[in-house]
Order: C-alpha cells, then sequence, then structure tokens
C-alpha cells in the first residue's frame, strides 16, 4: 500500500426482503431464516479516508445526522473489526451520505458497514473473502448480503448465500418517521415468537424451501422472454411476497396496516413490509404507476411520511478513487466496477 493517504468510494444501496421464512429461535439466540433479498438503486455514500503510517481511533461522520457520528455507527465497527482481523493500525476516516431512512427495515446501517469493508480491501489488497464474510457476519446479519454479489437467497442466520436473478422490479417505499412506529429487529423477532407461542405452533423453517422451489423461475429468466413475459414474471413475483414478521409487526403497529393498505390502494399490485419494519414497500406494473402513487401518498400523507421510488439492481456496485464532486472526472456513482 501507498504511504500517501488513500481515499476510496462506494454506493452503500439499500434492500428489500421479497420474501422472509423464519424458523425457530436457535441455541445461539438467533433465528434461522430464508429471505429473497434484492438491493436497490436508492442508496447511502460512502467515503472512507486511510492515512498510511498516522495512528489515531476510527472517526466516523454523517453530515446533517449527528445523531450517527461515532464508533457506534456500523460503519464504524466494521472498520474496528477490519483493524483487528487483518492487524491494521493506520488512521481510517470514514463520511457517510445519508439517503436511506434510519431503522427501517432497509439495511441502511448494514450496508455501510459492507462498503466499508469493500474500500478497505481494496485498500489493502486483501482477497480472502472468507475472513472478509466472517468479519461481515460479526457485524450484523444483513452485511455478508451486502459484500456479496448482488440478489440472492440468504439462509443461516443471513450468511449462506445463493445468488438468483431477479427481474427489475419498480417499488415504492413508504417510510413512516413517527418514532412511535419505530420497530428494533430484536423487538419485531421477539413478537414473532411470542405469536407462536400463543398459537402453540412453530413453523419449520423448512416451509421457506416450499417457496423456493415454487419460485424457481426466478433463476431461470429465459423462460420468460420479451415484455409480456417480463410482465407476468413481475406479477407471480409479486403475488409470492412474504414476510413472516409482518403479522405481529402490524399487531403491534395498527398504522402500518392502513399504510399498506395505502400503497396497494395507490395501484401496487402487492405490498408488505420490508424485513423488521416499519418500512412498507409496493411492487408496480412501471415506474410511471409508482410515480404516480408516490404523488398521492406524499399529498395524504401524515407527517414524517418518507416516500421514495426504487428500482430493484440486479449486482451490488463496487469501489472507485473518491474524485471531488468538483471534478470533470468524478463518475463513480455512474459507473458500474467489479466488486471487490
Amino acid at each position: 500500500m501507498t504511504r500517501e493517504p488513500v481515499e476510496l468510494a462506494a454506493a452503500a444501496p439499500a434492500k428489500v426482503n421479497l420474501v422472509l421464512r423464519v424458523g425457530p429461535r436457535r441455541a445461539d439466540g438467533y433465528h434461522q431464516v430464508a429471505t429473497l433479498l434484492v438491493p436497490l438503486d436508492l442508496g447511502d455514500e460512502v467515503r472512507v479516508r486511510v492515512s498510511p503510517g498516522r495512528r489515531g481511533a476510527v472517526r466516523c461522520r454523517v453530515p446533517g445526522r449527528p445523531d450517527l457520528d461515532g464508533p457506534g455507527n456500523l460503519a464504524a465497527r466494521a472498520a474496528e473489526a477490519f483493524q483487528l482481523r487483518f492487524g491494521v493500525r493506520d488512521r481510517i476516516a470514514i463520511r457517510i451520505a445519508k439517503r436511506i431512512p434510519v431503522t427501517a427495515g432497509l439495511g441502511g446501517g448494514s450496508s455501510d458497514a459492507a462498503a466499508v469493508l469493500r474500500c478497505l480491501a481494496r485498500a489493502y489488497r486483501i482477497r480472502d473473502r472468507e475472513a472478509l464474510a466472517a468479519v461481515a457476519l460479526a457485524i450484523g446479519s444483513d452485511v455478508p448480503f451486502f459484500l456479496g454479489r448482488g440478489a440472492a437467497w440468504a439462509e443461516g442466520r443471513g450468511e449462506r448465500l445463493t445468488p438468483v436473478r431477479v427481474p427489475a422490479l419498480h417499488l415504492l417505499l413508504a417510510y413512516p418517521g413517527d418514532a412511535r412506529l419505530a420497530i428494533r429487529a430484536g423487538e419485531a423477532y421477539g413478537w414473532l415468537d411470542e405469536l407462536r407461542g400463543r398459537r402453540a405452533t412453530s413453523r419449520a423453517h423448512a416451509a421457506s424451501i416450499g417457496f423456493r422451489g415454487a419460485s424457481g423461475h426466478v433463476r431461470h429468466r429465459g423462460r420468460h422472454r420479451g415484455a409480456k413475459g417480463t410482465a407476468r414474471l413481475v406479477r407471480e413475483l409479486a403475488a409470492r411476497l412474504h414476510n413472516d414478521l409482518e403479522a405481529p409487526c402490524l399487531d403491534r403497529r395498527p398504522p402500518l396496516e392502513e399504510l399498506r393498505r395505502a400503497v396497494v390502494g395507490a395501484g401496487a399490485l402487492s405490498a408488505i413490509m420490508s424485513g423488521s419494519g416499519p418500512t412498507v414497500f409496493g411492487v408496480f406494473a412501471s415506474r410511471g404507476a409508482a410515480e404516480r402513487a408516490a404523488t398521492v401518498l406524499r399529498g395524504a400523507g401524515g407527517p414524517g411520511l418518507e416516500v421514495h421510488v426504487a428500482r430493484t439492481r440486479q449486482r451490488l456496485p463496487g469501489v472507485a478513487p473518491w474524485r471531488s464532486p468538483r471534478s470533470a472526472s468524478s463518475r463513480w456513482t455512474r459507473r458500474s466496477s467489479r466488486p471487490t
């Protein structure tokens, strides 16, 4: 590595769970999951500056969000874990341009952490994917996905990834900013356990296998050639959206069910909560339909409601040298590069 400071940048996309099946709680306190994750074109921008030969604590800043500054940010924890695992002592500074809603079920913090790992792996030429994956899993269950290639089924805690091909989907994301509707992941999983306990049932993790078998067309896009075939596949996927966490969360947060119905009423083919929520997303037949629905919801939504129109992407973005936005050569956010 050069002794000059190195500054790298990476896009950190949001994600949605098209499917989330949750098994029983494991002995280690986590749940077995089978989830179909897809990245979006909505995302944060992460910059990492490494100063070789200079010592100091990891610094993390999120302009406009001082509550996210400092060592508690998952991005800072990722940098510290990288230093520990690979024996790095150089000073690391992180700057995040935040666009993904926080604690929203969209994976923003995990994506930022993975972006930092990508940048540091590039800076120090680390090619040990297994070691990087272990660091990622230690930070959070969604981080391995963002360190992967792109759309995938994630199993176990989320570390066992099977790439899939998913057609481009036009989504509307509705995030209620009301703090009273916030949901922590631990709460969502705990509510699911309580609900299953009341019903005296334990839905087996194997139930997810039935969905995967039924949705095998996700892996074989060639069967659906042409606009009509793609439209049919999008409708089929929309009909199969599922989230085991949704029922207990909507039971505890009734306004989220009203929001879900509003998204469907605005023209979505289907709508569900993403991950542990509280964001609700709907699948639309076209971007135009999603934009029109966004206009309706923004006009009718209450205070704090954030509405975003996004498109799924097949692959996760790569890492590039950072360039000042004033530079005519600064095009990394518009250029695809090979993931680290």
